[in-house]
């Protein structure tokens, strides 16, 4: 683990140590459907803190504060809770994670689910989840299940050839893109979704022996059967 892996992990560890029993809860978005608790701006704002200390230099783009950033060579992208909706409800599929970019390149990521006692990182050295080194799993994608965000992730299985029972909607893409990175899943694609949510996934995967594709918004990532069979469909 490289030196500033071991820093964003440390950062990671300290702000999970924030979240109590004294949540709250507001609606979010246009439509109100979407869910905000007082956690994550606690969380975001004590690892910008961290952050800004640490790398003066490096711009932040996260979901609550700095959503909109302009971004140089340098960056870290930030969500403090990935999955809100079912932190918000007790579903402990839910995660903190940060990736860093250095030079217009991501070096690492951390996706941390303190619920599921899953501590993933990647950098140069490889992928890891709870220090232990992880992989993509090798099956032809129709053995393989998947993770989405909505139902109509099933219409691009079917056209695979695959059934909708092997979709899991998770509604959270770092657990998604780590179950992939850990062999979990064959792959997991979501829709229109930010840098935040994605990159720390994407670079964990790619670590892990993966691959990763963005076409017409979809962000896809999986093992190198499904995403060569991605490329035909799309």
């Amino acid at each position: 683990m490289k030196d500033y892996t071991m820093k964003l992990k440390e950062i990671v560890l300290e702000a999970s140590k924030l979240i109590d029993d004294d949540m709250v809860v507001n609606a979010k978005g246009d439509k109100g459907d979407d869910l905000v608790t007082n956690f994550d701006y606690e969380i975001e704002k004590f690892i910008i803190d961290r952050l800004k200390n640490l790398y003066p230099t490096f711009d932040i783009l996260s979901e609550e504060f700095n959503a909109n950033a302009h971004l140089g060579k340098d960056y870290f992208v930030i969500d403090p809770i990935d999955g809100t909706i079912n932190f918000a409800n007790n579903m402990p599929i839910w995660a903190i994670q940060i990736a860093m970019v250095k030079d217009e390149k991501t070096i690492s990521s951390i996706i941390y689910s303190p619920t599921l006692n899953q501590l993933y990182y990647a950098d140069e050295d490889g992928a890891y989840c709870n220090d232990e080194k992880i992989q993509v799993n090798t099956r032809n994608y129709t053995k393989c299940i998947y993770g989405g965000g909505y139902g109509s992730e099933s219409e691009k299985l079917i056209k695979m050839g695959i059934s909708e029972r092997y979709l899991r909607l998770l509604h959270c893409s770092s657990i998604s893109y780590a179950w992939v990175a850990s062999g979990i899943l064959g792959g997991a694609f979501f829709y229109n979704i930010n840098k935040w949510d994605y990159l720390p996934g994407f670079y964990l995967i790619e670590k892990a022996g993966g691959q990763t594709l963005i076409k017409d918004k979809w962000q896809i990532a999986g093992n190198e059967s499904f995403i060569e069979e991605c490329k035909q469909m799309w």
